[in-house]
């Protein structure tokens, strides 16, 4: 009797594994055939690096790279004067690529950029993990690099990539060479410099609409760049990783481009420093934060002189009339507040009102406003949560200026 294999084979089915197609291996391209690198000796064996200097008058986006004249104010936001006095060359840019957006153990960067300014121009050095082996020989290549730093400059450092950087120190049984240095994240300050003008303030974003650098085709999206390295690994196949370093590269250079465009902004808001309304109106309510009235009161003078929507021009003179009040000035306070009571603003006939009561004692006149505010609440047209805020502190303040008024009589 024919077995099941004869009866397969009278069929013209192949039988056993002689005629599969063998898996096509691909060839393992070292990193080095890749990128122009080269090896750093540590004490825990090599590195592989990448080190390239950009000339002063490298352009990157709008500009070439520079450092800017002054901190005064970015060191004034950070809340941290050490930052105001350090020299360009003790800044460290910092960015890194990792094998996941998780801060546990298992996640460690793979590349990590750094650069800094230096008398020929801003260098930069990426320091590569050919193999995780090799992680306590770079993170002790990194560290050689930033000694003669005193600050970081990074964007959403301080939530990850310098978290991250120290466990994996601590992981080698080494001192986090960063956790006393000033750390400057550029991503908290561009949320409050350009909240108001763009829906989105990551590092892209800001390239394109604010600094006017486009990348190159050969840029990978953030999001693949871990799996890239896993399959690196498995695969041996560097070239997918000339992306990657690209990628990486620009980061750098555009946060160095990125701190310059923000410390010229707040240091020369009025002289070229920042043009879009909404980009002023930023920077007023931040000189107004930091304490520096008479900036913000400039600021926010000259913006108003701008085409501006009503909303930014509503609240614009509400944060203006504030200064003022703060300040002791009520003439131009007051000036303001006419004018928004004109438009029908209930918070001007309210601060109208108590100007008048606490500050002159006109309790008729105070009164008049009060009922005028009442007025536009009760409106059909007003806003059902502006009226559950309003009516009842404005009946409660309308009750009382009418007591005054009847003990004034008596």
């Amino acid at each position: 009797m024919a077995s099941i294999a004869d009866r397969l084979k009278a069929l013209g089915v192949s039988v056993g594994t002689t005629s599969l197609p063998t898996s096509q291996r691909v060839k393992p391209t070292p990193i080095q055939d890749v990128v122009d690198g080269e090896t750093w000796q540590t004490d825990f064996g090599e590195a592989f690096v990448v080190d390239r200097t950009y000339a002063l008058d490298y352009q990157h986006g709008q500009g070439p790279l520079r450092f800017p004249p002054g901190l005064d104010k970015v060191a004034a936001w950070a809340r941290d004067a050490r930052l105001a006095g350090i020299e360009p060359g003790g800044f460290l840019f910092l960015d890194t690529e990792t094998t996941g957006l998780a801060s546990g153990s298992g996640t460690f960067a793979f590349l990590v950029g750094a650069g800094r300014f230096e008398e020929g121009g801003f260098r930069q050095v990426q320091f590569f993990l050919r193999d995780p082996a090799e992680e306590p020989a770079m993170l002790a290549a990194l560290e050689s690099f930033a000694a003669p730093c005193d600050a970081l400059v990074t964007f959403n450092g301080k939530s990850f990539d310098i978290p991250l950087l120290t466990a994996r120190y601590l992981t080698n049984a080494a001192p986090a060479p960063f956790s006393d240095m000033p750390h400057l994240d550029l991503l908290h300050l561009a949320r409050r410099l350009w909240r108001e003008r763009l829906p989105s303030r990551t590092l892209g974003d800001l390239e394109r609409d604010i600094l006017g650098i486009e990348r190159g085709s050969e840029d990978i999206p953030g999001y693949l760049i871990p799996q890239m390295y896993m399959d690196y690994l498995h695969t041996e196949d560097a070239r997918p990783m000339a992306g990657i370093f690209y990628h990486n590269e620009v980061d750098v250079l555009s946060m160095a481009s990125l701190l310059e465009h923000m410390a010229l902004m707040l240091e020369a808001p009025l002289d070229g420093g920042a043009g879009h309304h909404a980009e002023l109106y930023a920077i007023g309510r931040l000189f107004a934060d930091l304490g520096f009235a008479d900036e913000a009161i400039e600021v926010f003078r000259s913006t108003m002189a701008q085409e501006l929507p009503a909303d930014t021009q509503y609240q614009l003179v509400e944060n203006l009339a504030c200064l003022h009040r703060r300040r002791g000035e009520y003439e131009q306070a007051l000036e303001l507040w006419e004018a928004a009571a004109s438009d029908g603003h209930v918070y001007a006939h309210v601060e109208i009102a108590k100007y008048y009561e606490h500050k002159v004692g006109e309790y008729g006149r105070a009164l008049e406003y009060t009922r005028t505010a009442l007025k536009i609440v009760k409106k059909k047209q007003t806003p059902r949560f502006e009226r559950l805020h309003w009516e009842p502190l404005l009946e409660h303040r309308q009750q009382r200026l009418e007591r005054r008024l009847e003990n004034r009589a008596d």
